[in-house]
């Protein structure tokens, strides 16, 4: 898409957010908007016709993904090229308070994380982004639907925020308003936590940390523990001998499969990959909290391992996401299947573990290779596939 024609049009959350915005009486004044998480663009959008009569206005928009902030530049080329439309550059990851601090902002746009966690480390962000710029007046605006709405939300916002209330609902959307930032809030620590697993057959402890709203916090994933389970079998009965080889973790969240790789191949160049600002943190604070940190370890800021050559990896490990927000959605592993078969050399493995009841394998097979079932249980299929 390269136009605000081609964008999505507002959906109820959304259109709750800009009627709270206008409420809190933040939308007449010559003041730059700062956008959170906008999947689709629409809000983006919506916020620079907002501003578009005061010409030093600017739209800061900001995501931890690295696939919504390049969607958003293909989507509002105009208006980046103009810059009316501020976006994170370069191929690290920049925290919301620093992309923000040149913003001159007095309101911050954004849908309700999905976790209680990423609640609290996006209002401690705007809290830090608050203080640091001597805006006082910043306040959060965030947005979802009712049924997923729960009054630890409003706890969560007042830990941070001096005032807190609902806006009036708009159908079944609601918006939570958080102002007043209390002094001397910081950006939160990473949650912390630890797993026994077997690294070439003997039981190791590896740390995990789990920065922001990543996916599983600081615990270790139970589809993740049966896919490591079964590769480490095959690695101890010599199936697979990648010690000197390249191998990756695609979507690596809180890097449990990333440590498990750079402690059980010790010579092998590691690669975890996520789209997530959220996951390469907590990669790499597991990563450090584990001591595997070593020259061949990186974790990259990347979409679908674009930054990685073409038939260049010999194993790749992916535990998929499922979730579109709060919504099963079996299509959001083809991308990631079809990349893992892009980088793959010819003979190199993709080991896959995913909810049973999704019956992935045609899906991997026609993508990636001959597939071979490692594991299973109730819940979880673990499969191999050979390119």
């Amino acid at each position: 898409m390269t136009s605000t024609d081609a964008l999505p049009v507002l959906d109820q959350t959304e259109r709750v957010i800009l009627r709270a915005a206008e409420e809190e009486g933040g939308l007449g004044c010559p003041c730059d908007l700062l956008v959170v998480g906008d999947s689709t663009g629409a809000l983006t959008a919506a916020a620079l016709e907002l501003v578009a009569e005061h010409p030093d206005a600017r739209v800061h928009s900001w995501s931890a993904s690295r696939a919504e902030t390049a969607a958003l530049a293909e989507r509002l080329p105009e208006a980046l090229a103009a810059g009316r439309l501020v976006l994170p550059t370069g191929t690290e990851p920049a925290p919301l308070e620093e992309f923000a601090a040149g913003a001159e902002a007095h309101l911050v746009l954004a849908r309700l994380p999905k976790s209680l966690a990423g609640l609290e480390d996006l209002a401690r962000r705007v809290a830090v982004l608050a203080a640091r710029s001597g805006r006082e007046d910043l306040t959060l605006i965030a947005g979802g639907r009712v049924k997923h709405m729960s009054r630890s939300q409003n706890d969560v916002l007042a830990s941070v925020f001096g005032e807190v209330h609902a806006s009036r609902g708009l159908g079944k959307s609601r918006s939570l308003v958080a102002a007043s930032p209390r002094p001397g809030v910081e950006v939160g620590t990473a949650a912390t936590g630890a797993v026994r697993v077997a690294v070439r057959g003997t039981e190791r402890e590896l740390a995990l940390r789990g920065a922001g709203g990543v996916f599983g916090g600081a615990r270790a994933d139970v589809g993740s523990l049966l896919l490591l389970a079964a590769l480490d079998s095959a690695l101890v009965a010599g199936e697979l001998a990648p010690e000197r080889e390249t191998v990756l973790d695609l979507g690596c969240g809180n890097g449990l499969l990333t440590a498990y790789l750079a402690a059980a191949l010790p010579s092998a160049e590691v690669l975890g990959s996520d789209d997530d600002a959220d996951a390469v943190a907590s990669t790499r604070a597991t990563l450090a909290a584990s001591g595997l940190e070593r020259a061949g370890v990186q974790v990259a800021w990347d979409e679908s391992l674009s930054r990685v050559a073409d038939g260049s990896t010999d194993l790749v490990l992916l535990n998929p996401p499922f979730h579109d927000g709060t919504a099963v959605d079996a299509t959001l592993v083809q991308a990631l299947l079809d990349a893992a078969a892009r980088v793959l050399r010819p003979g190199g493995q993709l080991w896959v573990v995913h909810n049973s009841h999704l019956r992935y394998r045609p899906e991997v097979e026609r993508r990636v290779g001959p597939v071979r079932e490692r594991a299973r249980d109730r819940r979880f299929t673990v499969l191999s596939a050979t390119r």
